[in-house]
């Protein structure tokens, strides 16, 4: 095959590539099903993003094929590993100079530069690089044709990392690859943006079934489950890895589904026996109304606040006081809290003058509680007339009712996100339910539906159903009609 076919094929170059295997050896790179999948929607031109079990060479399969467009690069183009910690980006550039020192002697071109963050080819310029979001300036210097993130689950502070990347690309190719972490983890953000057609990925998962060397030769004695549909090697390979692991790190790192990997984990507050009837719908993340206004009804309004600068969401949840039933659920994270009040106003006028309870403590729960009695909003008291306050006292109190409404079925309809809150929070060592902050979720909506629960408690329903006016002049009219015609009668 002549070597300009090679080099103008990513899958047959990248094949040609060097790596060290897991004895230490230098090999050629023999592409994977996966790896190739991986590289053919690389070469698409699609922003990536994948779900994998470990170890199955992702990050090469992705590294590879950057430096073949590197190395194909007709002009001063600029490859990038980025990740948060510098060390982790480095590893994936020196992957690629293996492949660079490792190339014939006819593919050998110079380099200008060659440091162990850099590597830039002498007669294109074109570039490939290791950076992280943790350093000076991050990449506000640099616009990158393409870039790949590595283990973004694992990732820390993963919206300043996305941040990074986006602005450093300007339009470039993004990768993103990693295993699962835990539910709500980054990755999983990715993935719900995505299910929910809000963001433009090619998501490709890989099930450890479809790789090859997950597979072992069982004994004669071992028994298999003929419900799994699982090879013989397959079920013994899996016994094994499980006995290491677990069961419930076994499924998060060699996951059979997206369900899976973000399957229930140790020390979660809900069990998810407990969410599994509930009805779940898809919104937008702004949220939406869930029911219709019932004028025979009442109704409740938990609310939580956030500064509206990107960060924590402002939510707003309402509840019917005869049902207990989510209504309504709101959220913004860049409204700030004067603006957050009015749409709390909105809501309270909308459903029928709701009553509304914001925790009096927080950072903004006094401006809320301002605002919203200049409108004229009746707000929640206790019995003393005071506002209500979180502490150690009130807030598993509430998270504890809000449990127990859920283990009673007393709540049958929720949206995808807040579904995702509730999973999301985890028991500590005392016991008490938290929701982690190394997550997508921060538990907002979860507490704005607790405190509107406990509003509730203090909205009362009135004896005499409501009657629209038309249905009200209807019964006038018979009654004139009635009487007129009493006064005709012969008795």
């Amino acid at each position: 095959m002549h070597i300009k076919d090679i080099i103008s094929d990513p899958i047959m170059f990248c094949s040609r590539l060097t790596i060290i295997d897991k004895r230490g050896r230098p090999t050629k790179l023999r592409l994977r099903s996966e790896q190739i999948q991986i590289i053919e929607a690389l070469a698409a031109g699609d922003d990536t993003l994948v779900l994998k079990p470990r170890q199955i060479g992702s990050t090469t399969a992705v590294a590879a094929y950057f430096f073949w467009r590197w190395f194909t690069a007709p002009d001063p183009q600029t490859y990038i590993s980025l990740s948060h910690k510098l060390a982790s980006s480095k590893h994936i550039l020196d992957i690629q100079r293996r492949f660079y020192n490792s190339l014939p002697r006819a593919l050998h071109r110079p380099l200008c530069v060659d440091n162990t963050t850099t590597m830039t080819l002498a007669d294109t310029g074109a570039t490939l690089m290791a950076a992280s979001a943790e350093g000076k300036g991050g990449l506000r210097s640099f616009t990158a044709t393409g870039l790949h993130i590595s283990e973004f689950a694992f990732t820390p502070h993963a919206e300043e990392l996305k941040a990074t990347a986006i602005a450093a690309l300007n339009g470039g190719q993004l990768c993103i690859e990693s295993t699962a972490n835990h539910f709500g983890d980054p990755l999983h953000r990715e993935i719900e943006l995505w299910d929910a057609q809000q963001v433009d990925w090619n998501f490709l998962f890989f099930p450890w079934t479809a790789h090859e060397e997950y597979s072992e030769e069982p004994p004669d004695d071992f028994e298999t489950d003929g419900e799994l549909d699982l090879s013989r090697g397959q079920q013994f390979w899996m016994s094994k890895m499980m006995g290491k692991l677990g069961q419930s790190k076994f499924r998060r790192e060699y996951p059979l589904s997206v369900d899976d990997a973000y399957a229930q984990t140790d020390g979660a507050w809900i069990p998810a026996l407990m969410l599994k009837d509930i009805q779940t719908v898809k919104l937008e993340t702004e949220g939406g109304q869930l029911a219709k206004l019932d004028h025979n009804d009442r109704y409740a309004i938990g609310v939580d606040t956030g500064a509206g600068t990107g960060g924590d969401y402002s939510t707003c949840v309402t509840i019917s006081v005869i049902t207990g039933q989510v209504v309504d659920i709101r959220r913004s994270n860049t409204h700030t809290p004067t603006e957050w009040a009015a749409v709390v106003a909105d809501r309270s006028s909308f459903w029928k003058n709701a009553k509304v309870l914001t925790e009096s403590n927080g950072t903004w729960g006094g401006v809320i509680i301002t605002e919203l009695k200049h409108m004229g909003i009746p707000l929640w008291k206790d019995n003393d007339g005071k506002d209500w306050i979180t502490n150690a006292s009130t807030k598993p109190k509430m998270l504890e009712e809000l449990k127990d409404k859920l283990s009673t079925n007393g709540i049958t309809i929720l949206d995808s996100w807040t579904v995702g809150e509730l999973r999301a929070f985890k028991v500590d060592d005392r016991g008490n339910p938290f929701c982690p902050r190394n997550g997508i979720h921060h538990g907002d909506t979860v507490i704005a539906l607790a405190l509107a629960l406990q509003c509730a408690q203090k909205v009362s329903v009135p004896d005499r159903p409501y009657l629209p006016d038309w249905i009200i002049q209807r019964k006038i009219q018979v009654a004139r009609t009635s009487g007129s015609r009493k006064e005709m009668r012969r008795y």
